[in-house]
């Protein structure tokens, strides 16, 4: 999962099975298809329908609502919103209690002669807030169907033994995408062929009154698009050469995988500022979502180059290769995420490199974005007393903390911080094989055949150390060890010295920065005076050990003016752009729940933008890495 803004055991086929259960109930022979339709007529409305079909057998019986989702590693299944939940059988209405200690747990007692019952419930469609909310799906003129909002499921066997029988039926003239076969269509009611409950999950639904299609390789085997809905036609409109650049995605993906575990492949594009900004990786598809001016905008266009990359990548990265700990058998085990540095951390840095080969940034764009990512990361003060490995560990609650504090507490680092291990692995095989072999190789062996199906194949820390390995042999235990268990002050900058460049500052604007600057109005002034704010100056975020903390400034503060001028973010960047030539004091006067607070910050030292530079007569690596693999003429 990525929320947007750039700012191995037994291999089973077709199904997503993963680890048979150990309970007495898994032996018997898992209950016949269960038939799910949901009625999607009502979704401008902010509401979806659903009916199941149950197969059963007398006696206590659990049925549960999916909590754990594997592409959101948290305990998030959102089951606020489930409403009007009844069941029957033969027309009559069967009791149900919720679990007193299980919320995602609905017991019921099935009556003598019953051998399937029928299920009804509503799930209610949100409108984007301040925090993660992944009910909130769908406007007046689209939805996205995340199967898991629907759906309940017996207890006692994988969810890769249980079979759905799905089908939707859209709003009147509604278009829709998806990965999942289908088997009839009869007006706005489409019936998908029967599919394991994994992959249902897996398989998102995009429909909308606005779509359109966009094949990214005519022909191709498998085949590879773009679906694109939005609350606006206007916005379907993707530009000729941002397509293109799409095109040399899959060919670059190709090209570095050499594999492809998926029968066909969805981009789902979702064009809208009604419903949560997302990105979430699925095996045949990616559910990505983005304000509706994203493309137009230059900043927001920017910011998200990587959506498709890293989601894309996940098909392999993830889906088909995944840790042990995120492999669970269904949706209540708990997840571990221990190894989310390779997940999220690894596809991140796949992800940057395929940007850069598929034109969708500059190399000059990709090298400010990892001198972001390296300042960024080099003023977490909270690195001191919380390793890399425990943000991995601690995913579930630094996915829903806030952004204040972010510095101090950490967050999930181990998106950014990982793309600087990676590229420290990147170089220094380089650097050991004298630049024959690379983490393109790693790629090519860990994530290889088999092909055409969606398939997990699970690893754990010594399978990625093992592979290392067999690139170029080298102590790989101890060199991810040293970086992922640190609470030094320093971030893990090796990979950019490696690469045969350094991190510097200067007064020049960095593109990324500038970018994620403009989108959200506010300004990011962590290499400076360390601070970061809001247009309305409300402080972000304040690094301890940094001027703007030593002098009293906090987070939730609110700065009114600056240096006797009202404030804006304006100001405050002169402020700080005049205090090599001032007399070194920048002063902010705040209001603090009310109470109104002036605060000196001593500092001289300007503008302080993140870039790499070159190192002469260093092996230029990163420009190696982001070098395509396929000459464009070729796409």
């Amino acid at each position: 999962m990525k929320h947007h803004n750039r700012a191995g055991l037994v291999v089973i086929p077709i199904a997503l099975s993963l680890i048979a259960t150990t309970t007495a109930r898994a032996q018997l022979s898992s209950p016949g298809p269960i038939a799910i339709s949901v009625d999607a007529t009502h979704a401008p409305q902010r509401i979806l329908h659903a009916k199941l079909e149950i197969p059963v057998r007398p006696g206590p019986l659990t049925l549960y609502y999916p909590k754990w989702m594997p592409a959101d590693h948290s305990p998030d299944g959102p089951i606020p919103n489930v409403a009007g939940l009844k069941f029957s059988a033969g027309g009559k209405e069967i009791a149900w209690v919720q679990d007193d200690v299980d919320m995602y747990a609905f017991n019921l007692d099935i009556p003598a002669g019953v051998n399937s019952i029928q299920a009804s419930l509503d799930f209610l469609i949100s409108a984007p807030g301040p925090t993660i909310d992944f009910a909130a799906s769908g406007s007046a003129k689209l939805f996205i169907l995340m199967w898991n909002q629907v759906i309940l499921y017996p207890k006692g066997w994988p969810a890769a033994q249980l079979t759905f029988q799905p089908s939707l039926t859209v709003p009147a003239a509604w278009k829709f995408n998806t990965s999942l076969p289908i088997a009839s269509q009869s007006a706005d009611t489409i019936t998908f062929s029967p599919v394991p409950l994994d992959l249902l999950v897996d398989s998102p639904v995009q429909s909308g009154e606005f779509v359109r299609v966009y094949p990214l390789n005519p022909g191709g085997k498998p085949s590879h698009e773009v679906d694109v809905v939005s609350d606006d036609p206007w916005a379907l409109d993707i530009p000729p050469a941002l397509v293109d650049n799409y095109k040399r995605l899959v060919a670059e993906a190709d090209a570095l995988y050499q594999s492809h575990h998926y029968r066909d492949y969805h981009f789902l594009l979702t064009l809208s500022d009604n419903v949560l900004p997302l990105g979430q990786e699925h095996h045949e598809s990616s559910d990505d979502r983005v304000a509706e001016r994203t493309l137009v905008d230059p900043s927001s266009r920017l910011l998200e180059s990587g959506l498709f990359p890293h989601e894309f990548s996940h098909s392999w990265n993830g889906q088909y290769r995944r840790p042990g700990g995120l492999a669970t058998p269904d949706f209540q085990a708990p997840m571990k995420g221990e190894l989310l540095w390779v997940y999220e951390g690894l596809t991140e840095y796949l992800g940057t490199v395929l940007s850069a080969r598929s034109g969708l940034t500059t190399p000059q764009q990709t090298r400010d974005y990892i001198a972001l990512t390296a300042s960024t990361m080099a003023h977490r003060a909270g690195r001191r007393w919380r390793s890399l490995q425990n943000t991995a560990n601690a995913a579930q609650i630094l996915y829903f903390s806030p952004p204040e504090w972010a510095s101090y507490r950490r967050s999930v680092d181990f998106y950014p911080e990982s793309v600087l291990i990676w590229l420290d692995v990147d170089t220094t095989i380089r650097k050991l094989t004298n630049n024959r072999r690379s983490m393109d190789d790693f790629c090519r062996v860990f994530y290889g055949p088999p092909d055409g199906q969606p398939t997990i194949k699970t690893y754990e820390f010594d399978d990625v150390v093992a592979t290392l390995n067999q690139i170029a042999p080298h102590d790989w235990h101890s060199f991810l060890r040293e970086r992922l268990d640190s609470t030094a002050d320093t971030a893990p900058l090796g990979g950019i010295a490696g690469g045969g460049w350094k991190l510097v500052y200067s007064d020049d604007a960095n593109e990324f920065l500038s970018a994620g600057d403009a989108v959200s109005g506010g300004g990011d002034y962590s290499a400076s005076i360390g601070l970061k704010v809001k247009g309305d100056g409300t402080v972000v975020d304040s690094i301890p050990g940094m001027p703007a903390f030593e002098s009293g400034v906090s987070p939730y503060l609110r700065i009114i003016a600056v240096n006797g001028r009202a404030f804006s973010v304006d100001e405050l960047n002169r402020a700080i752009a005049g205090s090599r030539s001032s007399a070194g004091t920048i002063v902010i006067t705040a209001t603090n729940t009310g109470a109104i607070e002036t605060h000196e910050i001593h500092y001289q030292g300007g503008n302080r933008y993140p870039h790499v530079e070159r190192v002469d007569g260093t092996a230029d690596y990163l420009s190696d890495i982001l070098k395509p693999l396929i000459p464009a003429k070729s796409h």
